[in-house]
């Protein structure tokens, strides 16, 4: 279910309006909040058998589906540093200023452009109730 999940998403990512060219970078994020960065230029994607196979800059890799959590463009470089899932202001763990950054983003107080991505908790490119709801279970351990 979440390989067709992902392979969904990234159709979905191919049929709207926005396109990848419009972005610097592509991240697959897995499980551990682990980022594999692609810059767009020059970004080919190809699926077959659960895994996306991305050629970028001259390299290719292959990346297996199964293990990712989300896929996103981004305009924001990944320096290789890697957080908590939640864990939305980047000082390591995931408690309630997390919670606080994403009621401030949701009410219209915070515009959520200093966090590079890491607002977007359950990946769907937008701040909302799912998003604190996770990052709430994750304080509670049941994520």
């Amino acid at each position: 279910m979440k390989k067709l999940m992902v392979l969904f998403s990234a159709v979905l990512l191919t049929m709207m309006s926005m396109s990848a060219d419009t972005y610097n970078y592509l991240n697959f994020v897995n499980a551990n909040s682990q980022i594999t960065q692609f810059s767009t230029t020059g970004l080919r994607m190809t699926f077959n058998g659960g895994k996306a196979t991305v050629t970028a800059g001259g390299q290719t890799q292959t990346i297996n589906l199964s293990s990712m959590a989300y896929m996103e463009f981004t305009n924001t470089s990944s320096s290789g540093t890697t957080y908590p899932v939640g864990d939305v202001n980047g000082d390591g763990s995931v408690d309630v200023a997390d919670v606080n950054i994403l009621i401030n983003i949701m009410l219209g107080l915070d515009d959520g452009s200093a966090y590079d991505g890491r607002q977007y908790v359950t990946g769907n490119s937008m701040v909302d109730v799912a998003d604190v709801n996770y990052v709430i279970n994750a304080m509670l351990g049941k994520v």
